[in-house]
């Protein structure tokens, strides 16, 4: 099978990184990922102009131009600091994990699964979100996500390796999602699950941001079929490598509802969660993101 030039470059790219924060002591790497995000948004603004419109969408005049440049630069940073964590989580162990100040969080997951079961773990765009799930596997409940083929085949192969390091299994998101993510959760197992983005098709409108979000009911319509709560959490990046956990009351199913009534109760609860906590934390969102949650959908005809 032959590569494309670019996937090549860019997957030499990522284990060349991927290598050298792995020998480098913790705060060294991050040091490293703060020069590189430093070269990209200060010297090359990439996406910068983007995600600075975006705050100024969402909050108006609540910020002055250069600290909305100052947010905008700690979360692109926060971005940086997130890759380097994540070529570092084959190094995470259950011992270290007792240790970080995340920990707190993890044991009320640990309670929530001992005491009722199967749930899915639903978390917005925030702090190191990776991280919350990583963590979750790694203290002994049965995490999985769900995951998207990357257009670099070459990359799509690392990344999934990357995956099973650390015990985190993936379902792909294909055709058959639906049935084996419910058939997993009735299992037993917990989903982890990233809700906040635009979908792509007609979906549910959600107020969000100041804004109408056309966000997928995946997450909603998971919870109906397999009879579960949601639990919302967020995890904030405090320093660079310390995090916190934050955990919220669960969202439960309403037999008593329409089913499309519900899911719209539903996602609504769960989003005006992650909303609050971004408008109390602005800086530890990612603006970045190329699907972000309040563009328009492309309608045909």
């Amino acid at each position: 099978m032959k590569y494309r030039t670019k996937h090549v470059f860019e997957y030499v790219m990522l284990r060349g990184l991927l290598g050298l924060v792995n020998v480098l002591p913790l705060r060294i790497a991050l040091a490293v990922g703060w020069l590189l995000g430093a070269i990209l948004f200060y010297g090359l603004r990439f996406r910068r102009q983007k995600a600075e419109s975006r705050l100024k969408q969402v909050f108006g005049e609540r910020f002055s131009a250069k600290e909305r440049r100052r947010i905008a630069w700690l979360s692109f940073r926060n971005i940086c600091f997130n890759a380097v964590e994540a070529a570092r989580f084959g190094k995470l162990t259950p011992e270290k994990l007792q240790r970080m100040p995340i920990y707190a969080g993890i044991t009320a997951m640990q309670k929530i699964y001992r005491e009722n079961g199967a749930f899915i773990f639903a978390t917005a765009h925030m702090g190191n979100w990776d991280l919350g799930g990583i963590a979750c596997k790694l203290a002994g409940i049965p995490v999985f996500s769900i995951a998207r083929r990357q257009k670099n085949p070459l990359t799509d192969e690392l990344l999934n390796r990357m995956r099973n390091a650390t015990g985190m299994e993936v379902v792909l998101n294909d055709s058959k999602v639906l049935k084996n993510v419910v058939r997993k959760i009735k299992a037993g197992e917990v989903l982890a699950i990233l809700p906040d983005v635009r979908s792509r098709t007609e979906a549910l409108a959600i107020d969000f941001l100041g804004g109408k979000a056309n966000i997928g009911a995946g997450v909603v319509l998971f919870a109906q079929m397999a009879d579960c709560p949601i639990y919302p959490a967020v995890l904030l990046r405090r320093g660079w490598a310390h995090h916190e956990y934050k955990v919220f009351d669960p969202i439960f199913p309403d037999p008593s509802l329409d089913k499309k009534d519900d899911w719209q109760r539903m996602m609504q609860k769960l989003v005006s969660i992650f909303d609050a906590e971004i408008h109390a934390h602005p800086e530890q969102y990612f603006w970045f993101n190329k699907r972000w949650v309040l563009d328009p959908i492309k309608r045909m005809g």
